[in-house]
């Protein structure tokens, strides 16, 4: 038998078609003109991709540095309307 006049069955409906117009789906399934699915398929569809997720940056220690290089101390008795009034002159 030659290529020409093969035949096929389609994997979705059944009927038989001739070899050379099937073709494969995007899952692997011989399938005639009438059932292909082209580029809308479920597998292929944009929307059905995972997302592209990046590795953001750690930060080990988000604290912020002590106030021992700033020489200020907040346990001295100093209330927070004594302080705020040095915030007028920077």
């Amino acid at each position: 038998m030659s290529t020409k006049t093969a035949l096929a069955i389609c994997d979705v409906c059944g009927f038989r078609y001739p070899m050379r117009q099937m073709k494969k789906n995007s899952y692997n399934l011989l399938v005639c003109p009438n059932d292909f699915d082209g580029g809308y398929d479920l597998k292929n569809h944009p929307q059905n991709r995972t997302p592209y997720i990046y590795q953001e940056e750690i930060v080990r220690n988000a604290r912020p540095p002590s106030n021992a290089d700033r020489n200020i101390n907040w346990e001295d008795g100093e209330t927070w309307e004594e302080t705020s009034k040095n915030w007028n002159q920077i």
